[in-house]
């Protein structure tokens, strides 16, 4: 038996690297592959930061989002719009944001209706990068929404009471991935309950004797372990039990006759201590021939070599230089084929160390609180970095720790794994040894995420096809009035205001794209194309951007409005009790009213081009497509003309400049039209009215002829030719959390009912990695919670909890 200490030399995936003289052919093409893997599907992830774990209808949910780039979660310089939905219970879309993604961080919130009914909802977030790998790498975090509106269900009813209750099932999974006869391997096991969530499990193990050979039992939600040495010739079964009585017997996997196989045992801190068995077919077989152990961490990799010289080889890895997080050993044979995988966690303390301090250590409520922040990295250095800090009132707000999903269990844990992990944050608060055997447990029943070495070494990847959205884009397709693509034309998009256009020329299919675009909320623009000779005889398509499916979500957050969310209601009902007799009540909600006209809004108007001189309505001007044709001789002072007898202006009766005619400005719903603006693109049978202005005190124009068209038209009810109005989905800009101040702690006429009492999203660290930040109690007295989560720029994370009392 061999034993070797391998102090981990890390060869860096994302620079030059140099093959070791451990390393063979092989190794060399494994690690180029990974290389240009992760140079070309480089990982980007996105977690959020919640102000509270739950919510109730009417609440507002205030976020800050972290994205991060590589497997070291540094700031992403990839993507600069993240997408951010609120899922409903019946797996639809309810609102969708866009966020401006500045230095691997963005902020939003979400308002809950208070007509939602209650139930399960989640929040997704993700980049377009992130479509490359589906939809199962996004942020898709699920909580629970209480309503007082107790009997108000969603359409079709809450998805969560349609379930089907179905029975536990069961998953054995050998390490390494497969069972070899004669080698003694360990099983581990998972069992689910019918809602989703591990089950407790007991059972025994017979071979197709009958002979009961071990028994088991589940030690951590519904996971355990056992050992198996199977024999040639026979096959295993286990009969169990769960934990509600219902019982199974399920088949094992069936072992391998000849195989090699891989152990690690994680329990040390310090190192880890790897087993490769070969039982004595396959030993005879590949005696002295070379196995490659890869052993992958935080985007860097390291390649053991060693030739079978006895049927057991191990090695004691030092794992000082992994980085914290999942890692994978991976075993491949003499012939370069990965046959056995084992992942573990390294757990190297290294995330930032967050002091946070009060200047009291008991508040009275409406007190003014100062809360100081020191943030340093592993090696004692002081760094400056982002954080986001929600305080709220723990008694109003009670929490189960283990359940939340938070900056370290996310980026750190989950986001590497497949399947759902249960209470994830439960490995991160007050580890022990026991939760260390059982964070192992985690990683031999959930699968790998960012990458599988056999459609690696195989190209087997999909080429890359969205591409990162480094700002909002507006795109479409132009065609002639046949419907042929409008090649090597010209599409002008001209801003709300009128002042600011950009121009691109669509390809040989009529295709057009204006990228890196910056614009809040909802913007519109109108889109105006013309022909390689200047011609406006053209149609535009707007192109809207479509998201992503939504998959099914069966974890479960809720059933009802119970525990945790029935407290949490009491209070909302008290507030709104509150509101109600401030006359700040909600009111009853009316249905819903279809406008068919629109206000007109002439102190707007008057005030940047003056009063109108002449309207004209567009009962006056009747039907037809041709506009310039109808306004012939119909505006008082107003001339309609041609320069070629295709495109049509305005211009002021006997006012010249230069010798030719000045056309008038025009002003379409608003927004400045450029100069040249064809009125024959508009159809008379969209116009509202039209408003003449002559003395517009603007000595560059020749006054304004200002159109309205009409509100209650449908997009296909208009046809237009060579524009297109749009309203285009730009940057939401977050609320700004409110938060009282006090001249005093004597309570007022009306209570402070705040469950948050603090959001702050935006709190950065100087230099000498120090911050404070200061706000108000509320009336709520017991012990308030403060969480702060953060990245530093070379994506060192940090969490901390601080309490403190209000008496």
């Amino acid at each position: 038996m061999k034993q070797k200490l391998i102090i981990t030399c890390l060869i860096w995936l994302s620079c030059s690297f140099v093959v070791y003289s451990q390393d063979t052919t092989f190794a060399g093409k494994a690690i180029g592959a990974l290389k240009g893997f992760l140079s070309s599907h480089a990982a980007e992830k996105a977690y959020l930061h919640f102000d509270k774990p739950y919510y109730a209808a009417g609440d507002t949910m205030y976020f800050k989002a972290y994205v991060t780039m590589g497997q070291r979660h540094e700031p992403s310089q990839i993507s600069g719009v993240l997408h951010v939905d609120l899922i409903n219970t019946q797996n639809k879309i309810d609102q969708s944001l866009l966020l401006n993604i500045s230095g691997g961080v963005a902020k939003g919130d979400f308002a809950l209706p208070d007509s939602l009914p209650k139930g399960n909802y989640r929040v997704r977030a993700y980049t377009d990068w992130m479509r490359n790998n589906g939809v199962t790498g996004f942020f898709d975090q699920p909580f629970a929404l209480g309503s007082l509106l107790a009997n108000k269900i969603s359409e079709s009813g809450d998805r969560n009471q349609q379930q089907t209750p179905g029975k536990p099932e069961i998953q054995f999974l050998p390490e390494g991935g497969s069972l070899v006869s004669g080698i003694k391997s360990k099983i581990a096991f998972k069992a689910i309950g019918s809602n989703g969530l591990g089950i407790a499990a007991k059972g025994i193990i017979a071979d197709n004797t009958g002979k009961i050979i071990t028994s088991f039992a589940s030690t951590h939600l519904g996971m355990g372990w056992f050992y198996l040495e199977p024999e040639d010739g026979k096959s295993y079964s286990a009969n169990l039990t769960f934990a509600d009585g219902t019982q199974n017997a399920i088949n094992l996997p069936d072992a391998e006759k000849q195989g090699t196989t891989l152990a690690a045992n994680n329990d040390s801190i310090q190192k880890i201590s790897v087993v490769i068995t070969a039982n004595n077919t396959a030993y005879l077989q590949n005696k002295g021939k070379d196995y490659s152990l890869l052993i992958y961490s935080g985007g860097a990799v390291t390649v053991v070599t060693s030739p079978l010289d006895s049927p057991v080889i191990k090695f004691d890895i030092a794992k000082h230089r992994l980085h914290t997080g999942v890692a994978t050993l991976t075993l491949f044979s003499p012939n370069g084929e990965p046959i056995s995988e084992r992942l573990f966690f390294v757990q190297n303390y290294d995330d930032l160390r967050l002091a946070v301090n009060s200047d009291k250590a008991a508040y009275a409520t409406r007190e003014k609180v100062i809360i100081k922040l020191n943030a340093k990295n592993r090696a004692d250095s002081l760094i400056a970095g982002s954080f986001s800090v929600s305080v709220a009132d723990e008694n109003k707000v009670p929490v189960d720790e283990n359940t939340e999903n938070t900056l370290l269990s996310n980026l750190l844990l989950t986001s590497d794994l497949k399947g759902n992990v249960e209470q994830p944050n439960y490995y991160f608060t007050n580890v022990t040894d026991e939760k260390l055997k059982e964070l192992d447990l985690v990683m031999l029943t959930h699968g790998y995420r960012q990458f599988e070495w056999k459609q690696l070494l195989n190209n087997g990847y999909p080429p890359v096809t969205w591409q990162p959205e480094t700002g909002l884009e507006i795109s479409g397709i132009a065609k002639t009035t046949g419907g042929k693509p409008l090649a090597k034309g010209m599409v002008t998009l001209i801003s709300a205001k009128g002042h600011s256009f950009l121009s691109e020329q669509t390809d040989n299919n009529g295709n057009f794209r204006f990228k890196n675009m910056v614009f809040a909320d909802t913007t519109r623009f109108i889109l105006q194309a013309a022909t390689a000779k200047g011609g406006n005889s053209t149609q535009l398509t707007y192109t809207a951007k479509t998201g992503p499916p939504v998959l099914p979500d069966n974890r479960q957050t809720i059933q009802d409005n119970n525990g945790p969310i029935s407290l949490y209601l009491k209070n909302t009902e008290k507030q709104q009790e509150q509101l109600n007799k401030q006359g700040l009540g909600k009111g009853t909600m009316l249905n819903e009213v279809t406008i068919k006209a629109r206000k007109s809004e002439p102190s707007a108007m008057s005030a940047r081009y003056g009063f109108p001189d002449h309207v004209l309505h567009g009962k006056e001007i009747g039907l037809g497509s041709q506009l310039a044709i109808k306004l012939m001789w119909r505006i008082p002072g107003v001339e309609i003309l041609s320069g070629d007898g295709i495109h049509y202006y305005a211009k002021l009766r006997n006012k010249l400049t230069g010798g030719k005619p000045k056309p008038m400005r025009i002003v379409l719903d608003g927004m400045e039209m450029p100069l040249g603006f064809d009125l024959n693109s508009l159809s008379a049978v969209t116009i509202d009215k039209i408003e003449s202005m002559v003395n517009t005190g603007d000595s560059d124009t020749a006054g304004v002829l200002a159109i309205t068209t009409k509100y209650g038209l449908q997009p296909e009810d208009i046809v237009s030719t060579g524009f297109l109005r749009i309203k285009a989905n730009g940057f939401y800009k977050a609320r700004e959390f409110y938060s009282p101040k006090y001249e005093s702690t004597v309570p007022g006429k009306f209570a402070d009912l705040r469950t948050t009492i603090y959001w702050n999203p935006n709190v950065i660290t100087d230099k000498d990695g120090n911050a404070s930040f200061s706000y108000f109690n509320a009336d709520g007295k017991g012990t308030y919670r403060i969480v702060i989560e953060g990245i530093d720029a070379e994506g060192n994370l940090g969490r901390q909890v601080y309490r403190y009392k209000v008496e």
